[in-house]
């Protein structure tokens, strides 16, 4: 019988079956060996919006990706004021906030390390694996792209609505992942609500995401916070998934190819 794409994965064996599909699904049990709290979430914008390396972009909804410099303006205003804001704030270099009085102090023994503790011990092996921040204001999106990585999305604070595709080869056949590009890569007007295929995250919700698949985030009536750990050269047993072995076979007949 195969497996119902809504229902969550419970078990390290039906992770090992699913996680190299093409569509997303939720992760419960001992597929989620962590546990961490943090503090609050201003205090994090606070912190993350102070570093250089923090990306701050519009965060308003439409069918593409919006990578517009606003950090600026939003480090000018009160952090109160600026998160009542519309604003994306992303941020791919949170080792340093993992210390002694920063915001993330305790953050890599308590989920990253036992995350990649439990993922060895199922299998897996992998080139890389990091944490990213991603701070929505409200009603704000991480529009219509892709990631060439697996993505494991941990809901921290407020609600996100995490939407894939059923389909989502129909809409980014192999042509289209392997030269995938950020620049005008849109969201086909063609794609309906019955294309789609979302999971409403809340606090303590985690969702594997397949690489270079298509998919878009929103936020919900409250500024909402997640922390993503993404995966690079993931394989099990010593296998690639198959998208990501199409990718590294691509690049490797195409060396000088221009890469995002």
């Amino acid at each position: 019988m195969a497996d119902n794409p809504r229902t969550p994965v419970r078990t390290w064996s039906e992770f090992q079956r699913r996680w190299s599909g093409v569509r997303n699904f939720l992760m419960v049990g001992e597929c989620v060996p962590f546990a961490h709290e943090l503090p609050p979430l201003a205090r994090i914008v606070e912190e993350l919006r102070a570093d250089p390396d923090a990306r701050i972009t519009p965060g308003v909804k439409g069918d593409r990706l919006n990578l517009a410099d606003m950090a600026a303006e939003f480090r000018a205003q009160p952090v109160a004021e600026a998160l009542r804001r519309p604003f994306a704030l992303a941020h791919f270099s949170l080792a340093r906030f993992d210390a002694p009085g920063r915001c993330l102090h305790g953050f890599t023994a308590a989920v990253l390390d036992r995350w990649q503790a439990a993922l060895r011990a199922a299998g897996f092996t992998w080139e890389r694996c990091y944490p990213i921040v991603f701070i929505s204001g409200i009603g704000c999106a991480t529009n219509y792209h892709m990631d060439f990585s697996h993505v494991l999305a941990w809901q921290v604070y407020g609600t996100k609505r995490f939407c894939g595709l059923r389909d989502p080869d129909r809409w980014a056949p192999r042509d289209v992942r392997v030269n995938y590009k950020v620049e005008g890569f849109a969201k086909p007007a063609a794609i309906t609500d019955a294309d789609a295929e979302c999971f409403t995250m809340r606090p303590g919700d985690v969702l594997w995401n397949m690489l270079l698949t298509p998919h878009w985030v929103e936020a919900g009536s409250e500024v909402a916070m997640s922390i993503n750990l993404s995966h690079g050269g993931l394989r099990l047993n010593g296998e690639l998934c198959p998208h990501e072995a199409e990718l590294v076979a691509h690049r490797g007949a195409n060396p000088v190819a221009v890469r995002s």
